[in-house]
């Protein structure tokens, strides 16, 4: 029997054995896509703006009434609400946020003295976050308009304070809501790509190199007439299909849940010049990036010696899969050089907001895969010496 012929068999003995285990299956596929979108879902979340705008603000009994009617007719979505003790009532959720204010203080600030404002909010909630804004924004604006008529008093024209005009304009022509989407959409869809391929090879590999020790049935596979190196490269390329099988389907069910539904999210594509390239492009990059991967978790399930051991060497190499997502909060588009294109896992992620922000460049693509064939085939070739040692394949 030819090697071709060989390798051919080991790949179809294991990729129907792989088939046949219906929990495999599940946990490679099914499970990371409803995880999947369910992270798209939650990030989408994070994005939407809350429809109840309205804005309830528990104050002190002695607040001036006259600074807090001045406020609703500015903000129509601000309402006011009267308490004996306005950070209590905030913190038990009757209230947004809660603001303490002095007794007749729209009469001091006309009078041309100071007052003080505190306001009350819990920072981990956007709502009360945005709720703060507002509300500081619309005090702000009545501490501007007595500023101006005291200075209209005494003549002073008001471009006395303004004296320099500060505008603050984005480098793209594209609105604030897209480059936000845009940030996230780099952000979300590397680090899922990434997960796809790593949960997708990680059961498979520790049941096809550790699993074998647990059954001890490896002595078996050993005086067989195939080779190591055959029996390794079959098992290498039937995880490598899985891997690729799931990343497909994980980045199939990302795209198709954010163009369906989201809102925000989707914003990020339509300003896309071309977003099925997105999808190819991915695709392109992950297939290298399955290669080192699954090359990784290879050595790791050939020294651990059983399927326990094997997959407590896994979970470290799951959080690597985790990396490209904080990798662009560092290193901004402009500042991105060729030669980032060479670092493993951080290369996906610069790869990708490339694509999202329609900068493609080629060359960029193609050193991203160069790099991670090349660590791929060095962690390839590290595999191949582990499995022709016995000590390593051996359980004791």
């Amino acid at each position: 029997m030819s090697k071709k012929s060989q390798f051919g068999h080991v790949y179809k003995k294991e990729m129907l054995e792989i088939m046949r285990d219906k929990r495999t299956f599940l946990l490679v596929v099914f499970l990371p896509m409803l995880l999947f979108v369910g992270l798209i879902l939650f990030y989408e979340n994070m994005m939407s703006h809350n429809p109840d705008k309205s804005i309830t603000v528990a104050v002190n009994q002695t607040a001036d009434p006259e600074l807090l009617h001045v406020l609703e007719q500015q903000d129509k979505d601000l309402t006011f609400q009267k308490v004996s003790n306005p950070k209590q009532t905030a913190s038990s959720g009757d209230a947004l946020i809660a603001m303490e204010a002095d007794p007749n203080a729209l009469t001091k600030l006309k009078n041309g003295d100071a007052t003080s404002v505190i306001i009350y909010s819990d920072s981990s909630d956007k709502n009360a976050s945005a709720a703060v804004t507002d509300l500081s924004t619309q005090l702000g604006a009545i501490d501007k308009s007595i500023v101006s008529d005291r200075l209209e008093k005494v003549s002073v024209p008001i471009q006395t304070l303004n004296a320099i005009q500060v505008q603050i304009k984005p480098l793209s022509s594209s609105t604030e809501e897209t480059d936000i989407s845009r940030m996230m959409l780099t952000i979300v869809l590397p680090m899922l790509l990434c997960l796809g391929v790593t949960i997708g090879a990680y059961p498979v590999i520790s049941e096809l190199f550790a699993g074998e020790k647990d059954k001890k049935i490896m002595d078996a596979l050993l005086v067989t007439p195939v080779k190591r190196s055959t029996l390794l490269f079959g098992k290498w390329s039937v995880a490598i299909t899985v891997s690729l099988f799931t990343a497909i389907v994980a980045l199939a069910a990302t795209l198709l849940v954010i163009f369906f539904g989201t809102e925000h999210l989707r914003k990020a594509l339509d300003a896309m010049t071309n977003p099925f390239g997105l999808f190819f492009v991915a695709l392109l990059a992950m297939a290298s990036f399955a290669a080192l991967i699954v090359s990784l978790q290879t050595i790791t399930a050939i020294f651990a010696k059983s399927m326990k051991e094997a997959n407590s060497y896994q979970s470290p190499i799951m959080m690597l899969a985790v990396v490209p997502a904080f990798v662009t909060m560092f290193v901004s588009l402009s500042q991105t050089t060729t030669t980032m294109f060479f670092i493993p896992l951080a290369n996906i992620s610069f790869l990708l907001r490339e694509m999202i922000y329609d900068q493609f460049i080629w060359t960029n693509l193609l050193a991203t895969i160069a790099s991670n064939l090349v660590l791929a085939l060095i962690f390839l070739y590290l595999a191949k010496r582990m499995y022709s040692n016995n000590d390593y394949l051996l359980a004791k």
